[in-house]
């Protein structure tokens, strides 16, 4: 039941790298400035690899809570994603990325008090 969910963890992780990669090629090829829908990609990829690291120091029986965690911060960060589409306002999509953040890692906090760990700084 466990190994499931680190898996989905692990996955997460190489799909943050693998799309940190793909922008970092597509920058270097296109020479120019990142485009709006670039740069929200980048912001999501580091919101999402702060969270996932922040969740390498959960306890192994929180896996499923903290998949669930990861996967609803990425379904936020689309939201986010759809406003900046409409707004063209990167600003405001840091903000609301900013706030997904926020949520993912007092989620996290709560877990781990709740698993009676010592909360990490």
């Amino acid at each position: 039941m466990i190994r499931p969910s680190i898996l989905f963890v692990a996955v997460i992780f190489v799909a943050i790298w693998a799309t940190g990669r793909a922008q970092e090629q597509a920058q270097s090829a296109a020479g120019g400035a990142p485009t709006l829908s670039e740069q929200g990609s980048q912001y999501k990829v580091t919101v999402l690899l702060v969270l996932a690291n922040r969740a390498t120091s959960m306890p192994a029986e929180s896996a499923p809570a903290v998949a669930t965690v990861l996967q609803e911060a990425n379904v936020q960060l689309d939201a986010c994603a759809a406003a900046l589409e409409t707004h063209q306002q990167f600003w405001q999509y840091k903000m609301c990325g900013s706030a997904v953040l926020q949520q993912g890692l007092n989620a996290l906090s709560a877990l781990q008090a709740a698993n009676g760990a010592a909360p990490s700084v």
